[in-house]
């Protein structure tokens, strides 16, 4: 029996590309596993360094608090004013720091949550009161919508604290002088209309008997829409132009959508009306029975 070279010709071409193919799937996942393996090197490192920071930035503040109190000896009105700035670049970079290893420990899995019932409006109206000094400082309208029945949900309050503050001290940040900042809290019944990523991420851990959505907005120059995915990934931070907003690591998006997901939410942007962005939270409530015992107490 005579085989065609036609035949002969095809076969080994086959094997050949067989073998090709095989080679390249083994450098794939060559590449991928040392591509895992710079990523955790570059986690590691940066949640190190971050640590080793922390210290001698600790006793750089005490030192400047030293110095302003007068310990030393007296100071004038120009040297007071230097070390109050050297004070505020001191806590932004404090502030940096900690959001460094908070996201550090929150990517490892390591973060424990104190799960308790609390009243989400209450925790609001405390951050609020917190930032309202920066909100005048910039000359800012503070339009606030919360409910006020209770507006239970079950979360640590310290994680829901930090991602309110997050979440305001952005809109305070890029919105523009004299503009308003808006802050609403209410209960749904059922979950209101978002994009499918957002929906995707959220998943329903405890049952529930509704949902809290929180909306925070601000009056600055808004987020193209090829970035509203990508403002929640770390060191991400919205560019207009070449320029970039803010003056931040691009961190605080991210803890923020950490801390939503853990307590089986979701978070995401739209776009503001009257101009600017919206940040929405969703969080699932507990069941009614948990909110009247909290009403009877």
């Amino acid at each position: 029996m005579i085989v065609p070279l036609s035949l002969i010709t095809a076969l080994v071409v086959i094997a050949y590309l067989s073998f090709r193919l095989y080679r390249l799937k083994q450098q794939n996942q060559r590449m991928a596993v040392r591509l895992v393996e710079v990523d955790q090197m570059k986690k590691n490192f940066i949640s190190h360094v971050s640590h080793e920071l922390k210290a001698p930035l600790a006793s750089m503040q005490e030192t400047t608090h030293l110095i302003m109190e007068r310990i030393p000896g007296p100071l004038t009105d120009k040297q007071r004013r230097l070390l109050e700035l050297n004070l505020q670049s001191g806590k932004r970079l404090a502030q940096m720091i900690g959001n460094i290893l908070d996201l550090s420990r929150l990517e490892a899995g390591i973060v424990e949550y104190d799960m308790q019932s609390c009243d989400l409006a209450d925790l609001i109206h405390s951050v609020v009161i917190e930032l309202s000094s920066r909100v005048r400082e910039k000359s800012l309208r503070l339009l606030t919508d919360i409910q006020r029945e209770p507006l239970l949900v079950e979360c640590d309050p310290n994680r829901m604290v930090q991602l309110f503050t997050n979440l305001l001290d952005n809109a305070i940040r890029f919105s523009n002088k004299d503009g308003p900042v808006g802050v609403e809290a209410r209960s749904m019944p059922q979950c209101p209309r978002m994009p499918q990523t957002a929906r995707a991420r959220m998943r329903q851990r405890v049952k529930s008997s509704g949902f809290a959505l929180i909306r925070i907005s601000d009056s600055g120059p808004g987020i193209d829409d090829a970035q509203k995915e990508n403002v929640f990934h770390t060191f991400h931070q919205v560019r207009h132009g070449k320029k970039s907003q803010g003056e931040s690591l691009g961190l605080g998006l991210a803890i923020s959508r950490a801390i939503v997901e853990a307590h089986g939410g979701t978070i995401w942007v739209e776009d503001n009306p009257q101009g600017g962005a919206v940040f929405f939270v969703l969080l699932p409530r507990p069941v009614v029975e948990s909110e009247r015992l909290f009403q009877a107490s």
